[in-house]
């Protein structure tokens, strides 16, 4: 476990942007495309109603630099880029360089990061680490084109993952949620259990591999699984409260990963938390991976739930496997 304690005032989400994919895409869409998806049962079991999906010619960097485009709101420059995504436009180069040319931020650092589901708070974590140490704006994206690595036929995961982005422009000073605690995890003994198999160093894709269905998202393990998400979200919530001197009583605003709407229902009794300040978007966005707590910290601030004099609870828990939580604290005006 890595736990950062950050200066009041020195890591500043001063503004954020979130962008989705084109196509709305609901469970009857789906089931009529082939998918093998029970409406009714997925439905009552997931709690999604709809995800969104690029288009063909859409990809990653693309929603990426939307949403950056968002949280720069004018700005013409900045010290870095971080991209937390697990699904990259290549395996090489680093998706963030085509974000920058994008928006035109030639000459700054850009590099990714890939932490699966966690991928946000460990986007935070770096910013609010280069901020600390010299730079003096970072600009933090996770953005996700899931559909692209899902296999139809597969029930687990046909029905969970949608498309979208994140982002936050986070400086020194400003007004804005202060990232105060950040606490990292992980435990490389899950590495397998949500995973795609083929189409890295250790088993290059291949033509027997795609018509295997080798290069699409596998998920091993059922209940199991879920129990495991849940253990593994109230851990590092305790941690995270536990390193921030805190309590879940101190908190206002819950912005946890979203991997179904059962799962947070569930996640709000066990940490005692009311479900009814707990930001939820995954009924409409399906899992974005690492762009969902990101997208849910927009709407947050968007709907004016995170705002001043209020404290928020970032928890996500991820693929192989990570965790990570951050306090955010946006202190009363004056």
């Amino acid at each position: 476990m890595t736990v950062l304690h950050v200066p009041a005032g020195a890591a500043v989400i001063q503004s954020t942007g979130a962008a989705l994919g084109e196509r709305v895409v609901s469970l009857a869409d789906l089931a009529a495309s082939g998918a093998n998806v029970d409406v009714e049962r997925h439905g009552k079991l997931l709690g999604i109603t709809h995800r969104h999906h690029v288009e063909e010619g859409t990809s990653t960097s693309d929603l990426a630099a939307r949403a950056c485009t968002q949280a720069l709101a004018g700005r013409t420059a900045v010290d870095r880029i971080i991209l937390a995504t697990v699904s990259p436009d290549h395996p090489s180069p680093a998706t963030s360089c085509r974000v920058q040319d994008l928006l035109g931020l030639h000459g700054c650092a850009a590099h990714d990061l890939a932490a699966a589901c966690s991928g946000f708070p460990y986007a935070l974590d770096a910013a609010a680490r280069a901020l600390m140490t010299g730079d003096k704006s970072v600009l933090v994206c996770a953005a996700e084109v899931r559909s692209r690595f899902v296999d139809p036929q597969d029930s687990s995961t046909a029905a969970l993952f949608g498309d979208g982005a994140a982002a936050a422009l986070v400086a020194p000073g400003g007004r804005g949620p202060q990232i105060r605690t950040v606490v990292l995890h992980a435990d490389g003994k899950g590495y397998g259990r949500v995973h795609i198999p083929s189409g890295g160093a250790r088993s290059p894709a291949t033509a027997e591999s795609v018509q295997r269905r080798e290069t699409t998202i596998r998920m091993a393990g059922g209940p199991e699984l879920f129990m495991e998400l849940l253990e593994g979200m109230c851990g590092i919530a305790e941690e995270t409260l536990a390193a921030a001197q805190l309590k879940i009583t101190d908190i206002d605003v819950l912005i946890p990963h979203q991997p179904n709407r059962s799962a947070i229902t569930r996640l709000c009794r066990l940490l005692r938390f009311p479900e009814e300040r707990t930001q939820v978007d995954v009924q409409d966005t399906g899992n974005m991976s690492a762009a969902t707590a990101g997208y849910s910290l927009h709407r947050a601030l968007v709907g004016g739930r995170l705002a001043p004099g209020r404290r928020a609870l970032m928890i996500t828990v991820g693929g192989g496997y990570t965790a990570g939580g951050v306090v955010l604290e946006w202190p009363p005006e004056a």
